[in-house]
C-alpha cells in the first residue's frame, strides 16, 4: 500500500458520544459530490465484514479492491470515512484499538485520521444512558462496576442483563498516541467533544482544511433532537435508582432470539419512545448521577491529569484554524 497517493484519505475513527451523529448528518453527508466519496457503500460493506472479524479473508479483499478502484480514479478527490468503532466496541472499552489501529495503518497508510475524543467521565456517563435506549434498564453503579466505594473490573458481557463496563480503563488517552505512532503526529487531527460544542465554525474550518476543499457549501442546520433520557426518567422507568445490595449476577449469554425479537425489543421500544416524546417533552428533570457515590469524584483523579493534555492539543489546533 502506498505511504501517499493523489486521493486524499481522511478517517474519522470517532469515538462513540462525541457528536458522531453531528459529523456524520450535518457535516460528511452533506459535502457528498464530485470531489468528496463519503462512506461509500463498495468500500464499506466490506470494511465493517472485515472489523467484525479481521481474519475474514473476503472483507480484507473487498476493502483491497474498493481501495484500489477509488486510488486510480480518485485524483484531487477526497475519501472520507467515518467509522466510530475502528478502536473496537464501545462497551468492551476499546482493549483493542492498538490493533485495529494497525489494521488500518495496513490498509490505508497514506490516511489522515480524525479522532474526537471526551472527558471519560462524562463519556461514561453518556454510554450508560445509551445502553438504556435498547439494553436492560437498571442503575449506573451496575454499568460501572462500583460498588461498595470501589470501581471493579469488568468479569462479564452483562451484569444483572445490562452492558458493563470497566470505568477505571477508558484509553482516550492512548488511542490518540497510537494513531499518531502508526500515522505519525502531522497526519492525526484531536478534537475534543467539549471543544466541538463550543468552537462549532473552528471545527468546520478545520474539517474543511482537512478533507481539502477550497470552501464548504452551505450546511442544513442538524434539527433532529438527540437528547439523551432524562436522570428522573431513568430513574422512573429504567430501574436507574441507587444499586440494590444483593450480589451482582454476571453472564455472557444475552436474551435468546425468540425472546429478544419479540418482546424484548418492542417493549423498549415503546419505552423509549415514551420517555423521548411524552415524559422528557412535557418535563427534563436531569442531574448528573455520577454523583452517586462519589464516583465522579473518584473517576476525576484517574482522568483528570492526563484529559487536560488533550484539551490543550485540541485547543492548539483549533486556534490554528482561527480567523
Amino acid at each position: 500500500m502506498p505511504e501517499s497517493s493523489p486521493l486524499r484519505i481522511v478517517v474519522h475513527i470517532g469515538l462513540h458520544k462525541t457528536a458522531t451523529r453531528f459529523f456524520q448528518n450535518f457535516v460528511f453527508a452533506q459535502l457528498r459530490g464530485p470531489k468528496v466519496f463519503f462512506n461509500p457503500p463498495e468500500l464499506m460493506n466490506p470494511l465493517h465484514q472485515l472489523y467484525r472479524d479481521p481474519a475474514n479473508d473476503a472483507g480484507r479483499a473487498g476493502v483491497v479492491e474498493a481501495l484500489t478502484h477509488f486510488r486510480q480514479m480518485g485524483h484531487g478527490k477526497c475519501l472520507l470515512i467515518s467509522k466510530p468503532d475502528i478502536p473496537g466496541e464501545m462497551y468492551d472499552g476499546y482493549p483493542e484499538h492498538p490493533e485495529y489501529l494497525a489494521l488500518l495503518k495496513e490498509l490505508m497508510p497514506e490516511a489522515h485520521i480524525l479522532y474526537v475524543a471526551r472527558y471519560p467521565a462524562d463519556w461514561l456517563h453518556s454510554a450508560y444512558r445509551q445502553s438504556l435506549v435498547k439494553g436492560a434498564g437498571g442503575p449506573i453503579e451496575t454499568f460501572l462496576n462500583f460498588r461498595e466505594g470501589v470501581f471493579g473490573e469488568k468479569r462479564a458481557i452483562y451484569a444483572d442483563g445490562m452492558r458493563n463496563i470497566d470505568a477505571r480503563r477508558f484509553p482516550v488517552r492512548s488511542i490518540y498516541e497510537h494513531c499518531v505512532e502508526f500515522f505519525g503526529e502531522d497526519r492525526v487531527i484531536l478534537m475534543c467533544f467539549e471543544h466541538v460544542r463550543s468552537n462549532k465554525e473552528r471545527v468546520l474550518e478545520c474539517l474543511r482544511k482537512l478533507i481539502g476543499l477550497d470552501a464548504l457549501p452551505h450546511l442544513e442546520p442538524d434539527r433532529v433532537k438527540n437528547r439523551s433520557f432524562s436522570a428522573r426518567a431513568i430513574e422512573r422507568f429504567c430501574s436507574g435508582g441507587a444499586a440494590p445490595q444483593r450480589p451482582v449476577v454476571f453472564s455472557d449469554a444475552g436474551p435468546g432470539h425468540v425472546y429478544w425479537r419479540y418482546w424484548l425489543k418492542p417493549l423498549r421500544k415503546l419505552r423509549a419512545n415514551f420517555i423521548k416524546h411524552a415524559y422528557d417533552n412535557v418535563s427534563y428533570d436531569d442531574w448528573n448521577l455520577m454523583q452517586r457515590g462519589g464516583m465522579r469524584a473518584l473517576l476525576d483523579e484517574v482522568y483528570e491529569a492526563e484529559y487536560e493534555q488533550l484539551l490543550r492539543i485540541s485547543q492548539t489546533t483549533l486556534d490554528a484554524n482561527s480567523d
